[in-house]
């Protein structure tokens, strides 16, 4: 009791702002959100951001990278999966998002890549991209981190 007066004496909180639990982040994705890692905590510097990125990751494994974390799931989750996954295998990718949300849940955010309409983006900017066809350059993966950004403060009424 002494510290909870203490702590309101010098004007401190007794927990982290709701606004705060609010801002948090999980990035869930593959060699595309590889090449965005670096620029994400710093379009959403205000956020306590995680990220669970791997090279070759498909979307069937994006609700396993989820579930390892818990309890501790942050409220806004983006998913960056798809891109090694076949193209054709729609009901595949369609179940892949299912289970990506049953995992969310109801109470969480989930921004999902292709709402960026990073097609559109990548078209509008042809310079970005390498030989392979899908990454992009350091000026390609700051783009794509300000879409996620963007998207993502729209989860946060707080924002």
């Amino acid at each position: 009791m002494r510290r909870a007066l203490a702590l309101l004496a010098a004007g401190l909180p007794l927990a982290p702002p709701a606004a705060a639990a609010e801002r948090s982040l999980l990035v869930n994705g593959d060699s595309l959100a590889e090449g965005t890692r670096q620029y994400i905590p710093r379009e959403l510097s205000r956020w306590r951001v995680t990220q669970s990125t791997a090279v070759s990751r498909h979307a069937y494994e994006g609700d396993d990278v989820m579930r390892r974390y818990g309890s501790r799931l942050p409220r806004v989750i983006h998913v960056s999966l798809g891109t090694n996954d076949d193209p054709g295998d729609v009901d595949g990718f369609r179940d892949a998002i299912a289970d990506v949300m049953k995992v969310a849940g109801t109470t969480r955010c989930v921004v999902w890549a292709h709402v960026l309409n990073w097609v559109r983006m990548v078209r509008g900017h042809p310079e970005w991209l390498a030989r392979d066809g899908v990454h992009v350059s350091a000026a390609g993966y700051q783009a794509r981190a300000e879409a996620v950004a963007r998207a993502v403060r729209r989860c946060s009424p707080a924002e």
